[in-house]
């Protein structure tokens, strides 16, 4: 009888060691296939170059008259306004208008429209640009108004800096006093004294043309009123030197 169970009990045992043996190689063969293999391949690292920032240029509006319009000068290059912007690095908007000044308006003889409002008047469009600076010029159209009524005259000049300082707080205010292709007189010096008090009164730059004269009489023009190319010129040096 003992005999009979080994010979039973043999291949039992031999079926449970199959078992195991077929369990063990299906589940190496599961868990090479689970485990990722490594690829081959060498990916190249993306490299981002950050892209530089361009400085923004400062945007520099000029109010006045035909001087700052460029009457005279043989391109708008040449416009002592431009040469200046140029040279500072500003981005120009030039709102000269011919004929005009603190007071004086003009028409189509003067600016080439039919009505140019005076400087002070313009002090919305030039706020209106949102400049960084400020360039007010002129004065020489005033002379004839100051003679009748210099307080005036002296009151514009103080408003159109006074403004320009309440609504533009943190930009750059320049005054270029008036300039007169004859000799300088009681008057071109009554007026540029009040452009020189407005100006320091709102903390701004002033630049005398007329101490001493900076047009000189080669460079003025048939009309009597305007310069030519080397005139622009000298009043671009003379302003380029004054503010720094």
């Amino acid at each position: 009888m003992r005999r009979g169970g080994r010979r039973r009990a043999a291949p039992v045992l031999g079926l449970l060691l199959l078992a195991v043996l077929t369990g063990l190689v299906w589940y190496l063969a599961w868990q090479r296939l689970a485990t990722p293999v490594p690829s081959t391949r060498t990916r190249s690292a993306v490299v981002v170059t950050p892209t530089a920032e361009v400085p923004q240029r400062p945007t520099a509006v000029f109010l006045g008259d035909s001087y700052v319009q460029g009457r005279g000068a043989s391109a708008p290059s040449s416009r002592w306004s431009s040469l200046v912007a140029g040279e500072r690095g500003w981005d120009e908007v030039n709102l000269g208008l011919g004929g005009t000044g603190y007071v004086a308006t003009s028409g189509p003889e003067g600016c080439g429209l039919d009505f140019c409002p005076s400087v002070e008047a313009q002090v919305a469009a030039a706020v209106a640009r949102a400049p960084d600076v400020v360039v007010v010029a002129g004065g020489q159209n005033d002379f004839t108004p100051y003679q009748d009524d210099p307080e005036a005259v002296d009151a514009a000049i103080a408003a159109t800096f006074e403004q320009l300082r309440r609504q533009l707080p943190g930009a750059r205010l320049i005054a270029v006093g008036p300039s007169t292709t004859r000799a300088v007189g009681a008057v071109a010096e009554a007026v540029d004294a009040d452009v020189r008090t407005a100006a320091a009164a709102v903390g701004a730059q002033y630049v005398s043309l007329l101490e001493p004269n900076v047009i000189a009489p080669g460079t003025v023009l048939p009309d009597g009123a305007h310069v030519d190319d080397a005139g622009h010129r000298a009043i671009a040096d003379r302003v380029l030197a004054a503010v720094p």
